[in-house]
């Protein structure tokens, strides 16, 4: 129980910023007055501060990262060195900067001629520099090395899992839902429209179900070309794996939970929310970053061809049947013993 309450509230502290922020940009754009202004000033303000911190912290470690080997070589498994700290400094003021630029007006409208965004758009702003945040995660991870990562992860239980990817994926669903006006521009039937969840007639269910299965092919293929081209397993990012989803994919409840926690949270924040103002392709990207945590792999072409079929279900059909072929594509993908 104690380790459910605690990967409860590691969430609620890492999303509930976050969450908050959007609920503030979405008030100000309902308020056409000066306090809408001043909220949406002070929600701005905040991001940028946190940006510049962390670009602050990267160009020091970029620059001079001497004084905290000490540090690194005690934190990092394969021992810490000047060059993987400049490494873990580049990861964080590059990004940190492109997420402060994406304030200026004029960089807002260069972006608005590649993405579907409203560069005068308070939320969008906020959306798009917070984007960067997925890439501070990814080069971040990749910098400290899967042989560090892999010796800080302490195995989870069954129980601790569960409760960890539920409240993630349900905080993933609040956000989107505050992130396009619920509680403040739309009433909830708005929001539902704007976020493509409405009915669905059976036909386009099963045709869900059907592409799910179909992507089933996607793994398989790529293990066999694994095979074929004697491409070698990443033996830390299977360790990390195992260790994180491993208590999952003994049980049912835990196959069930890969597949229709993920369905909720992330098809309702990558699909539902972002694809309509970051673009098809942007969000296809951020998507397969969040799911290369460990690098770059034949794995990742397999998640990134999933998120293609899943943007184009969004625009062909809405984030309903996202939802289906995602749960269906991960619960038996699970049941073959390769979640990806």
């Amino acid at each position: 129980m104690t380790e459910v309450i605690i990967n409860v509230i590691n969430n609620l502290i890492l999303f509930t910023p976050i969450i908050a922020l959007f609920l503030l940009i979405n008030l100000s754009e309902k308020l056409e007055t000066k306090t809408g202004k001043a909220l949406g000033f002070l929600s701005c303000f905040f991001v940028i501060l946190g940006f510049l911190a962390a670009f602050l912290i990267g160009i020091t470690l970029y620059l001079n990262g001497k004084p905290f080997l000490p540090w690194a070589r005690h934190f990092m498994a394969d021992g810490g060195s000047a060059q993987k700290l400049a490494k873990i400094g580049l990861s964080l003021w590059l990004p940190a900067l492109v997420a402060i630029i994406v304030f200026i007006p004029g960089v807002r409208r260069l972006c608005s001629r590649f993405l579907p965004i409203d560069p005068q758009n308070r939320v969008h702003t906020l959306a798009l520099s917070m984007s960067m945040i997925v890439f501070i995660q990814f080069f971040v991870t990749q910098s400290f090395g899967l042989s560090t990562l892999n010796q800080q992860t302490v195995p989870n239980t069954q129980t601790g899992t569960l409760s960890s990817i539920w409240s993630q994926d349900i905080l993933l669903a609040i956000l989107g839902l505050v992130g396009v006006g619920w509680l403040t521009r739309r009433s909830f039937k708005q929001t539902l429209a704007r976020l493509g969840l409405w009915g669905i007639t059976w036909k386009q269910a099963g045709t869900g179900m059907l592409i799910g299965l179909v992507m089933l092919l996607a793994p398989i293929i790529a293990q066999q070309l694994s095979i074929f081209f004697d491409w070698a397993d990443n033996t830390h990012a299977n360790e990390l794996t195992d260790k994180i989803l491993g208590p999952l994919l003994t049980s049912i409840p835990g196959i069930l939970t890969l597949g229709f926690a993920a369905a909720l949270g992330e098809e309702i924040i990558f699909r539902g929310a972002l694809l309509p103002r970051l673009g098809f392709i942007y969000t296809s990207i951020l998507f397969t970053l969040v799911h290369a945590n460990y690098g770059f792999s034949v794995n990742s072409l397999v998640v990134l061809l999933l998120a293609i079929v899943l943007g184009w279900a969004r625009i062909r059909y809405n984030t309903i049947v996202c939802m289906i072929i995602h749960a269906t594509y991960n619960i038996f993908v699970s049941l073959l013993g390769n979640p990806f």
